[in-house]
């Protein structure tokens, strides 16, 4: 299904100065929108324009912080972050109007293609890291930081859906960065840091220390990965064309010099992804706060970048999103016989999954190992989730589990290797 359809015969042709030539998505995906829509700059740029509902500033002090916190997220530098670029009321109706990116999440982007690699992978890591520098850097920080908030585009990795709140509780800059070191191990399907080439070994390390105090701030994570001290000026910017390595999509003449992007870092088409659809936490954050009489918001589940020594204490003001869900038709136990031809293989495995969780149990009983699943992705009818292995390590890796449902009792199942052909099998519905 395309992302961009036509205007619906009751769609609204222009908001504020904005004149709507698509819809990018429906209400339904969103139900704090009452639409996104294409528009365009003068100069042509796409942009996309989220109209909000009435109730979303029911009052003067809910317009007041809606234009206070649209303005802040304003200053954040454009250096692989996604921008918002304006913010008002039609009507009484608050809109958005956000930098439009084409491009693949970095979760669809793994679902689709396996881990990545090489340079590949290094310059994810340079552009993830710039994204979160840009963010820190306006005071904000993003509070819910995943491969699901990460936009392969043509230039290069854009880090999209930061909240637009300072830090507050669980959403901190060190949070952030325990988020960033658990998305590059998930990026390149790795299930320690021992594995990773360096300078990337020693900076994830780092980020993942349990101590939050310990970890760095995400502007030297930047510094050390360049390979060289930080300049007084010019660090981002040379950050951004670094990443422009693990850009995916055309490259087009106008595109700034971005020739030099390896073929090997393009892909096929997976999706696209307008950088505000969910800036609209924006309004709900403040919303949210007028109407409990400033109570801190409740924290939403998250599949990666909760810092858990201070999660269970405080909440958080990070702007919402939707946390993938196990679905019905997929909640059971499965058993099955998994197989690798190189070296030879063949093990049962054994997972065990609740309708309505992002996360489920996964055993090889043969290896003597078991751990967790957590859901991170669905695509097209493909689960993607992360394999955490916590016990028997020395016979099991964590890393990438992918799933497709082949019949109400039939499950594809693979485990996504880079190095060794990738184990499958079919699983069987065991129980409910």
């Amino acid at each position: 299904m395309p992302l961009v359809t036509p205007l619906r015969p009751d769609d609204l042709r222009r908001v504020g100065r904005y004149r709507l030539s698509g819809r990018i998505a429906d209400s339904r995906d969103d139900p704090n929108s009452a639409g996104i829509f294409l528009s365009r700059l003068p100069d042509g740029t796409p942009v996309a324009v989220t109209l909000l509902g009435r109730t979303a500033a029911p009052d003067p002090a809910s317009r007041d912080r809606f234009t206070a916190e649209a303005t802040v997220a304003r200053r954040v530098a454009p250096f692989c972050a996604a921008r918002i670029l304006d913010a008002g009321f039609d009507g009484g109706q608050p809109f958005l109007v956000c930098e439009f990116i084409e491009g693949p999440s970095l979760a669809e982007t793994v679902a689709a293609e396996g881990p990545l690699e090489g340079p590949v992978l290094a310059a994810l890591a340079i552009g993830m890291a710039t994204g979160l520098t840009s963010i820190h850097q306006a005071g904000l920080v993003h509070g819910d930081f995943g491969p699901d908030h990460v936009v392969l585009g043509a230039e290069g990795p854009r880090v999209v859906h930061f909240a637009t709140t300072p830090p507050y509780g669980p959403a901190t800059p060190s949070a952030d960065l325990l988020a960033w070191a658990q998305t590059i191990l998930f990026a390149a399907g790795r299930p320690d840091v021992a594995s990773l080439p360096e300078p990337l070994r020693n900076t994830v390390a780092a980020c993942l220390s349990p101590d939050p105090a310990s970890r760095p701030p995400a502007r030297s994570l930047v510094t050390a990965l360049l390979g060289h001290n930080d300049p007084a000026a010019g660090l981002l910017a040379e950050g951004t064309r670094r990443a422009r390595a693990a850009g995916r999509g055309l490259v087009t003449a106008d595109s700034g010099g971005l020739a030099e992007v390896p073929p090997v870092s393009r892909s096929r088409r997976v999706g696209w992804t307008a950088a505000c659809v969910a800036c609209v936490g924006v309004i709900v954050v403040a919303a949210v706060l007028i109407a409990t009489h400033h109570k801190s918001p409740p924290t939403t589940a998250r599949p990666l970048g909760t810092d858990r020594t201070t999660a269970s204490a405080h909440t958080s003001s990070a702007a919402p999103r939707v946390t993938p869900k196990i679905p019905a038709a997929l909640a059971g136990t499965w058993t099955g016989t998994v197989r690798q031809t190189d070296p030879a293989l063949a093990v049962t495995v054994r997972i065990s999954l609740a309708a309505g969780r992002p996360a489920g149990t996964i055993s090889y009983p043969q290896l003597g190992c078991s751990g967790h699943l957590r859901l991170v992705s669905v695509l097209a009818g493909t689960f993607t989730l992360q394999q955490g292995i916590t016990k028997g390590q020395q016979s099991c890796d964590s890393g990438v589990v992918v799933l497709s449902p082949q019949s109400a009792t039939s499950l594809a199942f693979k485990f996504r290797r880079s190095d060794a052909p990738s184990p499958s099998g079919v699983l069987t519905k065991t129980g409910s």
